[in-house]
């Protein structure tokens, strides 16, 4: 069963690299060849968890691509606060 939720997180998955070190493939509009395929870990927000599949939902922030992630490569940092120390602003 699917549960909605929402955390930001970081998240590592296997992409497709280009020339230049960036997603490429799918991944890109630019038409470069495909160097090799390679473990990123970029910035996501968590939209939905599967508990029975050990799976997150992931939205990434800076493209807004969508994946199912295995919940061992999602990490899901502790709130910080900014002003206070003890997070009363």
């Amino acid at each position: 069963m699917t549960k909605k939720v929402t955390y930001r997180c970081y998240y590592n998955k296997v992409f497709p690299i280009d020339a230049f070190g960036r997603p490429g493939g799918f991944y890109s509009l630019a038409d470069l060849p495909i160097v090799k395929d390679d473990v990123l870990t970029r910035r996501g927000i968590v939209e939905a968890k599967n508990e029975e599949h050990q799976m997150y939902r992931v939205r990434d922030v800076d493209k807004g691509w969508e994946f199912w992630v295995p919940m061992a490569d999602v990490s899901i940092p502790e709130m910080m606060y900014e002003g206070t120390s003890d997070g009363d602003n």
